[in-house]
């Protein structure tokens, strides 16, 4: 068997989701218990649609960030590209070809 893979739900998720189950639930009581059926039926089946929908957004952006274990940190090999010294820059003495020491 391979390694267990341990997974969470994240916080963001089950926010939204409990607060579209709310939403569901309140707007059905509203319906049964308050307006008893008087309201026109497309208006109620945009309120259906809408309501549990803008609370689950609501839900899952006020709730806070889920925090991410941070991968290991990558041991890098070195580069392929060889860094050679530069020396002294200035002007060369055409007899020897070399920079001439300072003050001389």
């Amino acid at each position: 068997m391979g390694a267990r893979v341990e997974t969470r739900v994240e916080t963001k998720v089950q926010a939204g989701t409990l607060s579209a189950v709310l939403g569901g639930i309140a707007v059905w009581a509203l319906q049964t218990y308050i307006f008893k059926g008087n309201i026109s039926p497309g208006l109620v089946s945009l309120i259906y649609a809408a309501v549990p929908g803008l609370l689950a957004l609501a839900g899952g952006y006020l709730a806070p960030h889920s925090p991410r274990p941070q991968p290991p940190a990558a041991r890098t090999l070195p580069g392929n590209v060889t860094i050679t010294p530069v020396g002294p820059v200035g002007p060369v003495d055409p007899a020897t070809g070399r920079t001439p020491a300072p003050g001389a």
